[in-house]
């Protein structure tokens, strides 16, 4: 998708039978029909790509796909390794007939350790790399954030590899094998956590609950009207400004917040004087006094509250697709570049366009 929002030609081999994403329901939709008649989730991921039908258990078929490989930059694939080997698209397979072609592949858990050809998707992939633990509020208990992030930020990381495979088949001449996976991902994801885990003996192996924070600057409250802010006082540097903000200076003169160290050591009261003190006053009240004392801040938002944000509109990191559903943009902006905006193609349709314009006889 990334690669396509770039301006790309991206097709999308498919089945006879189309991606299962096609109909994917999302967790909260209720059905897989939007106003584009296909899965938002589909549409999401897929946009400004191409889509032709190839059997790849029917010879003619097989022999197109060899002629778009023989023409093309990259080969991507979230196949297992098994399927991969079994139709005779692996890497190995493909680098050595096609020595030119960058070989991109997103796996599960990898693709050479004792569990690299397990089935894996976004959410066991996150399990076995420790983010249920790590993402979850309740000691011992795991936490499965909804929204496929794992899956997404996976595709991105592998679309950066391609563009430094690509990079260095200029200087090389020759293709190279790409690999990224979910737990791959995930642990990039937690890097400082798991850099902990492995350098520390007390690492920190789970979120906490608000009301047990480590530090209560650096939590989130609910303000009068019922609408909740988050303060990020992080460091020792930040702590006196948030609570001049605040109006509780007062609490520099009790011995267990005189200083950033008793604040910590005695968050679970700061946290109780807090919850009482900004319910007080409303949201706004708040964020306003917190931004002009320089603290960090700001709403904590509902996902209906994000899509109609005019901030959010306003800096363009949502885009209405050709086929009206509304999307998040790419995850960095491109001066003088304007991103497609096509939808997720149809099952099929572009075939004859692509055999054409490839040079292939279909």
């Amino acid at each position: 998708m990334l690669l396509a929002d770039l301006g790309a030609d991206v097709v999308k081999v498919e089945s006879p039978q189309g991606d299962p994403a096609r109909a994917h329901v999302a967790p909260t939709a209720g059905t897989a029909e939007y106003t584009t008649g296909t899965s938002l989730s589909y549409t999401a991921c897929n946009r400004n790509k191409r889509s032709i039908i190839l059997d790849l258990a029917d010879d003619a078929d097989r022999g197109l796909l060899d002629e778009l490989l023989g023409r093309a930059d990259v080969f991507v694939t979230n196949l297992a390794g098994p399927t991969l080997r079994k139709l005779g698209v692996d890497a190995r397979a493909l680098t050595q007939r096609f020595p030119r072609l960058v070989y991109a592949r997103s796996a599960g858990l990898g693709t050479v350790g004792p569990r690299a050809d397990d089935l894996a998707q976004d959410m066991t992939g996150m399990a076995y790399g420790g983010m249920l633990f790590t993402m979850s509020p309740e000691p011992g208990e795991p936490f499965a954030p909804p929204g496929a992030m794992n899956d997404v930020l996976t595709g991105t990381m592998l679309s950066f590899g391609i563009l430094a495979a690509l990079a260095r088949r200029e200087r090389s001449g020759r293709g190279h094998v790409v690999s990224g996976s979910l737990l791959q991902t995930s642990l990039w994801s937690q890097m400082l956590l798991v850099g902990s885990a492995a350098n520390t003996s007390a690492a920190s192996t789970t979120g906490r609950p608000r009301r047990d924070p480590r530090n209560a600057l650096l939590n989130q409250y609910r303000a009068k009207d019922g609408r909740w802010i988050a303060l990020a006082a992080i460091n020792e540097r930040a702590w006196r400004p948030c609570l001049e903000a605040l109006g509780l200076e007062r609490l520099w003169d009790d011995p267990r917040f005189a200083t950033y160290e008793t604040c910590l050591a005695n968050a679970r009261a700061l946290r109780g004087i807090l919850d009482e003190h900004i319910a007080s006053q409303d949201a706004e009240h708040w964020l306003a006094r917190l931004r002009s004392g320089g603290v960090w801040c700001g709403p904590v938002n509902e996902l209906a509250d994000v899509v109609g944000d005019d901030h959010i509109r306003t800096e363009g990191y949502l885009s209405t697709l050709s086929d009206g559903t509304t999307t998040v943009t790419m995850p960095f902006l491109l001066d003088g570049y304007d991103v497609p905006l096509a939808g997720g193609p149809q099952l099929g349709a572009d075939r004859d366009d692509v055999l054409r314009e490839w040079g292939i006889a279909g």
